[in-house]
């Protein structure tokens, strides 16, 4: 049900045996449309109601720097504008639901890769609020995990090891220790050019470690053609049409394989997964997941698009939101197949290796 292609080096073996792939989403040409009466007899509330409660937005230190407010949200003061979404406190619980997401699609996993026991300095690059650096170091106590991102929204109480930086990753990375692991996710709208950050993260590993990746690929998707003046097509259309507008390719996911490949990376290793944006799928693990990621993409529309629309479209905010209603509305719609494949992917730098490309 889960695509995984893998390239260069040895085998990474079969999914299977770590246990992951069982609970991962499944490709789009496996979904399927639920009858009717199903979707109305399933208990969509029950997703929801076993997730986490933690939060790590408690005790957050807001006080570092001061945050840009601007159409009723915060956005980060350091490096002001280059990253478009918010950082206020309803998108810091966001990002932690959204945490929870990830966990369950990797059935309570942190991370994939076959690190084995040399896992010793681990960097979560864009850490938000630090909830998976947070849960690293929990699991791995004689490991050092660093978080880094432009906002300082990271929690003011944190294990031992693991600590937190306020700093650009499009800058050059000037870290004094190679890194065994370094994670990224939900990175596809952060960067111009995401070639060279993954250039920065070959050169700060050490020989034989990993770097991973998770992200959406974009816009959404239907499995079924939606119907004419469609408000989500129409939304998604116009959110990566923004986006190329500010030099931003937030469909570059479907191209981290080959950029890992050319930098040098071996055992590069592919897995691509669909849930449905709402419960019009067959089967109750994938309509548990389907009201999960509704529930992340609802409270994610307005952060994702806000800035966009108004800074670069030259929306004013109440037609933005306006916009979105119709948007959410097609979101809950189960006649409406729409779903988002995502991609997650990790790769090696060789134990004998050389410098990356500079090539970017």
């Amino acid at each position: 049900m889960v695509s995984e292609t893998s390239s260069g080096g040895t085998s990474p073996g079969n999914p299977q045996a770590h246990g992951h792939a069982g609970e991962l989403g499944q490709q789009p040409d496996h979904l399927e449309i639920d009858e009717v009466d199903e979707i109305d007899n399933w208990d969509g509330d029950s997703a929801l109601g076993g997730m986490s409660q933690f939060s790590s937005t408690q005790s957050v230190s807001s006080s570092i720097y001061d945050h840009v407010v601007e159409n009723g949200r915060t956005y980060h003061r350091f490096k002001e504008g280059k990253y478009l979404l918010p950082n206020d406190e309803r998108e810091q619980k966001r990002l932690d639901f959204q945490h929870q997401l990830y966990t369950a699609l990797l059935n309570g996993k942190l991370f994939l890769s076959p690190v084995g026991d040399r896992l010793r300095n681990v960097l979560d690059v864009g850490t938000g609020t630090g909830i998976w650096a947070i849960e690293v170091g929990i699991e791995h106590p004689g490991a050092h995990v660093l978080g880094i991102d432009l906002s300082p929204i990271q929690p003011s109480y944190a294990p031992p090891n693991v600590t937190f930086e306020i700093c650009d990753a499009e800058d050059e990375w000037s870290f004094r220790q190679p890194f065994d692991f370094i994670h990224m996710r939900e990175m596809v709208t952060c960067f111009k050019n995401p070639r060279r950050i993954l250039a920065e993260a070959y050169r700060s590993l050490a020989p034989g470690g990993y770097i991973e990746l998770c992200d959406p690929i974009l816009p959404f998707q239907f499995l079924t053609p939606p119907p004419e003046g469609c408000a989500l097509r129409d939304w998604s259309d116009k959110l990566m049409e923004a986006a190329r507008l500010v030099g931003r390719d937030w469909g570059v996911a479907t191209k981290y394989a080959q950029m890992l490949t050319d930098i040098g990376f071996i055992n590069v290793t592919e897995r691509r997964e669909a849930i449905a944006l709402s419960p019009w799928v067959k089967g109750a693990h994938n309509k548990q997941l389907s009201m999960l990621l509704q529930h992340d993409v609802l409270n994610m529309l307005e952060a994702v698009c806000m800035a966009l629309f108004t800074r670069v479209l030259g929306w004013d905010a109440a037609r933005v939101l306006d916009c979105l209603e119709l948007v959410k509305r097609d979101v809950q719609n189960t006649k409406i197949h729409a779903y988002s494949e995502g991609v997650h992917i990790y790769a090696q730098k060789p134990l004998s290796a050389a410098g990356p490309s500079t090539s970017y």
